[in-house]
């Protein structure tokens, strides 16, 4: 969604140089876990905001590629803290606006616009005619319904991750071990909400939006 020119820690880095940094850095993980196309909109990093232009954005990207299945942010998670009374040494993560404004630019994309003929009819022009997703995974959520077993892929993930030099640093280790423990918490809470064994999952919240009709089989024609 951004341009990701404020996403480091070194302010003397020109942007231009910065940002062309972390599309390569992005390029980079999606060859490793096989994403076969990227797009990158270059929204001003750290001022994302939910207007007609990023919508117009996203729905131009979803009439075009038609995902039966799209993950984003969940908008309405804004603060991650444990209770300090139980957890003193604990500190809390409050979600980065950037995060909540892609979750509701997503959203608000999705319905109605991007299933909405009236709505970017400028789109018409371009063949990109209106599409139904069927269903929406939001992530850093905290109502999660779904978890997915990533036993046999997290080391690729991890690989992917540490493509990103310029947002977690050169120590590949440290992000190896955070991601794994992670993953083995939500794994353990699969377990105790739903039965299910897993060594490493992912969670999400889960919505369905859509559920194509069923085929219907033709009749026997009478001879």
């Amino acid at each position: 969604m951004t341009d990701g020119t404020e996403g480091g820690e070194v302010p003397s880095i020109p942007n231009t140089e910065f940002m062309l940094t972390r599309e390569q850095e992005q390029r980079m993980a999606c060859e490793v876990i096989g994403v076969k196309a990227v797009e990158f909109l270059r929204f001003p990093d750290g001022h994302l905001t939910n207007n007609e232009e990023t919508r117009k954005a996203v729905v131009r990207l979803m009439r075009l590629y038609r995902p039966r299945v799209v993950f984003t942010h969940d908008p309405s998670q804004h603060i991650f803290a444990p209770d300090p009374n139980e957890k003193p040494n604990d500190t809390a993560y409050l979600n980065h606006p950037d995060h909540r404004a892609t979750g509701n630019i997503v959203l608000d994309a999705i319905f109605p616009a991007v299933g909405n003929p009236r709505a970017y009819r400028d789109l018409l022009m371009e063949g990109l005619q209106p599409y139904r997703v069927h269903e929406l995974y939001l992530f850093f959520t905290a109502q999660p319904n779904t978890y997915i077993d990533v036993s046999e892929t997290i080391d690729l993930k991890v690989k992917g991750l540490q493509c990103h030099v310029t947002q977690f640093g050169p120590n590949a280790e440290d992000i190896a071990t955070r991601m794994r423990e992670y993953a083995a918490r939500e794994a353990k809470a699969a377990k105790e909400k739903l039965g299910l064994d897993m060594q490493y999952a992912e969670v999400f919240r889960r919505i369905k939006l859509h559920v194509p009709p069923e085929p219907q089989e033709e009749a026997p024609t009478e001879m």
